[in-house]
C-alpha cells in the first residue's frame, strides 16, 4: 500500500478552539495518514502530514451542489455532517490516489491509528468505524471507490437530508445513540430517515459490501440509571503519539472529549508548543511534568 493510504477530510469554520493545537499534534504523529482540513479562520498551509486549504462555507454548498447535482441546504457548519457520506464524490478531485478517505471531527485526540486500522482491515473492509454500534463521525473510513462513495444515495431519504435545513445526523444513526448503545440491534430500529449506520449494516449483511464495527474509541457514552449521562473519571495520557489510560494502561484509537468540552471546569491551557506528553481527564489538559493531575 502507499504511505498515505488515508485521507481525513475535515471542514471546519470559524475561529479555532483553544484545544487545536493538541488535536493537531495528535495527527502529526500519526505519519503515513494525510489530513486535509478546509478551513477559513486557520494559517493555511502543509504542516507534516496536515494541509490546511483557504475555503468557506458558501464554497462548501457550491461544490456539493456541483457534484451532486442537485441543491444542497447547508447554512451551518452543524449541518456538514448530513453530507459526509458524499465526501467521497464532493471532494473527489483532493482524492486520486487515495486508498480511504475519512471523516473525525476536531475535538479528539488520537492515539496510534495504525495500531487499531491494520494493513490487514484495510484490505478486507470497504467502510471501517470505531464503533461497533454505529457509525461513528469522528472515525469512519470508506474505501474510496466509486462503489463506495455512492453509497449513500442507498438511502431512501439522501435527497430530504441534502435539501432540508435540519440536521439529521445522517452521517451516523439519526440521533438513535442511547437506544443503539443499549443494545437495540440498528435494523430493528424506526428511524426518521435511512441513516448512513442503516445503510451500511443493511448493505453489509446482504453481502454487498464489507463493514468493520470494532470500539476503538473512548468517549461518554453511559447513561445512569436516572438517564443522566455518566461522569468522566479516567485519566488518559498522550505521549509521542499513544494514547491510553493511566491506571489501566488500554490503549485507545481516540478519545471523543464532545461533553466534556462543554465544561467549564474543562481547562485548556495556552501554550506556545504542545508537549510531548500531556494529560487529558474531567479537569481537562495537562502537561505531565507540571503535575497538575497526580
Amino acid at each position: 500500500m502507499k504511505s498515505l493510504d488515508i485521507t481525513f477530510i475535515i471542514p471546519f469554520f470559524g475561529p479555532p478552539p483553544a484545544w487545536m493545537p493538541f488535536f493537531l499534534q495528535s495527527c502529526n504523529y500519526n505519519k503515513g495518514i494525510s489530513f486535509l482540513i478546509f478551513a477559513d479562520c486557520l494559517d493555511t498551509g502543509v504542516y507534516g502530514n496536515v494541509e490546511v486549504i483557504k475555503w468557506s462555507l458558501p464554497q462548501l454548498k457550491q461544490l456539493a451542489e456541483d457534484k451532486l447535482r442537485m441543491p444542497v441546504s447547508l447554512d451551518s457548519p452543524y449541518k456538514i455532517c448530513d453530507l459526509r457520506p458524499a465526501f467521497g464524490l464532493i471532494f473527489g478531485d483532493y482524492l486520486k490516489g487515495v486508498n480511504f478517505w475519512g471523516t473525525c471531527d476536531v475535538d479528539v485526540i488520537f492515539g496510534n491509528i495504525r495500531k487499531f486500522i491494520t494493513g490487514e482491515i484495510l484490505n478486507e473492509y470497504d467502510v471501517i468505524t470505531a464503533k461497533r454500534e454505529y457509525l461513528i463521525g469522528h472515525f469512519t473510513l470508506y474505501r474510496n471507490t466509486r462503489k463506495v462513495n455512492l453509497l449513500f444515495k442507498k438511502s431512501a431519504d439522501y435527497r430530504e437530508v441534502f435539501q432540508n435545513p435540519r440536521a439529521f445526523v445522517f452521517d451516523e444513526c439519526n440521533f438513535l445513540w442511547w437506544k443503539l448503545l443499549a443494545g437495540q440491534p440498528i435494523l430493528e430500529t424506526k428511524p426518521q430517515i435511512d441513516s448512513m449506520s442503516h445503510v451500511v449494516k443493511r448493505l453489509a449483511a446482504s453481502g454487498y459490501i464489507r463493514a468493520y464495527f470494532q470500539t476503538h474509541v473512548i468517549e461518554q457514552d453511559k447513561l445512569t440509571s436516572l438517564g443522566q449521562l455518566e461522569g468522566f473519571t479516567q485519566t488518559l495520557i498522550w505521549k509521542n503519539g499513544d494514547l491510553m489510560d493511566a491506571v489501566e494502561g488500554e490503549e485507545y484509537l481516540s478519545f471523543h472529549f464532545h461533553f466534556l468540552k462543554k465544561d467549564p471546569g474543562f481547562g485548556i491551557p495556552a501554550r506556545e508548543k504542545v508537549p510531548e506528553c500531556f494529560a487529558i481527564s474531567q479537569k481537562g489538559f495537562s502537561a505531565i511534568e507540571e503535575n497538575v493531575l497526580f
